[in-house]
């Protein structure tokens, strides 16, 4: 679970936030963004302190509180879908107007039986249309081609899960298999 993440987003901020008030490498904080908040160095600390302006025990408060309420990090636009999707984060939640763009993605996904069923019956050839099938209708569409390009990724990483009206989930095909 990447609870930095998690609480920076509380903040308004991101890691390369905390590294251009801190001079903290962004290497170092993803590394620690991967561990257990239990575990994080003052240094790690003493950054997310000085980037939120709350003490160094508060940070600590906060990330543990995330961790054991199994918070979630949330999306709610095309940067924030990037940031989740290029870090390839387990599982996240997708919120507000910005649903309907996930549930259109859901709608034109294959279910896994479905999936499994055509690259048996093509002999694998069907991952090859899909593919074809994708930057063709990218081409014709009109619309934005990095969002288009994110919504084929997101279609093939993630399962979209309809949690409600106004919250999506999104989690790791990787992670079930």
């Amino acid at each position: 679970m990447q609870y930095m993440d998690i609480f920076l987003q509380k903040f308004g901020l991101t890691r390369y936030d905390v590294f251009q008030r801190t001079g903290i490498s962004q290497q170092t904080l993803s590394s620690a963004n991967k561990k257990d908040p239990e575990s994080y160095s003052g240094k790690i600390l003493n950054a997310l302190s000085a980037a939120t302006g709350i003490t160094p025990g508060e940070v600590l408060d906060a990330l543990i509180r995330i961790k054991k309420g199994n918070d979630h990090f949330v999306v709610r636009n095309w940067e924030e879908l990037k940031l989740a999707v290029d870090s390839l984060k387990p599982e996240f939640h997708v919120i507000g107007e910005f649903t309907d763009i996930m549930k259109e993605v859901k709608s034109g996904q294959l279910s896994d039986t479905a999936r499994m069923g055509t690259e048996l019956g093509s002999g694998g050839t069907s991952g090859l249309i899909e593919s074809l099938y994708y930057f063709v209708h990218r081409q014709l569409s009109g619309g934005n081609k990095d969002e288009e390009k994110m919504k084929d990724k997101v279609s093939k990483l993630y399962y979209i899960i309809l949690i409600d009206e106004n919250t999506v989930a999104l989690r790791l095909k990787s992670l079930s298999y």
